[in-house]
């Protein structure tokens, strides 16, 4: 698929430093090191058709550590073929294309083999298997409202919940308060979605640790929910 009118955007000139001898030297977004091959496997999990969401992440992730993201984020486009590092570029592009292809399955990958820059694959997948977040933030949400220890620890009872926790936090950003205001709505707000973790991570303990919740929630001010899950892990012990 072409890169076409979803992708138009102006070349960004990398920053040029100048080395001894007042030559260019290579940004670090377009250098490759020793380490840096095509069999590379960025994530150890590969993309399916079910988890793009958890797939991307890592990958991101993956990708900022190698300083290697602007080529999939918008931020570094390709530059001309006169322009200087036009070759460096290309270079990395293919290499984060190979990289990301690497990490997608077997069952899928043919599809996307042909993808002409890593920026355009990364579009693909996305609009591929990205999927809509109603569905999968009414899912998230139901398994939060069940969600019990049951025969668990309390160890993966909670491991559980911080991934779909994670999982919302990533599909449903907490917004960040920019216009300066000095009313405290946000500290509030912010007050309130500590709080609403905290009770969503009591509900589901088992009835053994009912004595303990009960004294968390009269506690003023109530614990972080980090607090109240290291108190109820050495009352386990």
């Amino acid at each position: 698929m072409e890169d076409s009118g979803r992708n138009q955007r102006q070349p960004m000139s990398p920053v040029m430093e100048m080395g001894e001898g007042g030559k260019q030297q290579v940004p670090e977004t377009l250098q490759l090191h020793g380490s840096d091959h095509p069999g590379m496997i960025l994530v150890s999990t590969s993309l399916t058709k079910n988890n793009y969401l958890t797939w991307s992440y890592a990958i991101k992730r993956a990708l900022d550590l190698k300083m290697k993201l602007c080529c999939i984020d918008d931020t570094s486009a390709k530059p001309g073929v006169t322009e200087p590092f036009f070759e460096h570029w290309m270079r990395v592009d293919i290499m984060v294309t190979t990289w990301i292809l690497n990490c997608i399955s077997k069952e899928i990958v043919g599809s996307f083999m042909y993808a002409k820059s890593a920026r355009t694959l990364w579009l693909d997948l996305e609009e591929r298997y990205g999927e809509c977040n109603g569905p999968l933030l009414y899912q998230l949400q139901r398994e939060i409202a069940s969600l019990t220890q049951g025969t668990k620890s309390v160890v993966e009872y909670f491991s559980r919940l911080c991934m779909i926790w994670d999982e919302l936090d990533e599909l449903m950003p907490t917004p960040q308060c920019t216009c300066g205001c000095t009313c405290g709505a946000f500290k509030i707000a912010a007050e309130q979605a500590t709080f609403t973790r905290l009770t969503q991570f009591l509900m589901g303990l088992s009835d053994n640790f009912d004595h303990l919740r009960d004294q968390l929630l009269v506690m003023d001010p109530t614990p972080i929910v980090n607090k109240a899950y290291s108190m109820m892990l050495r009352v386990e012990k």
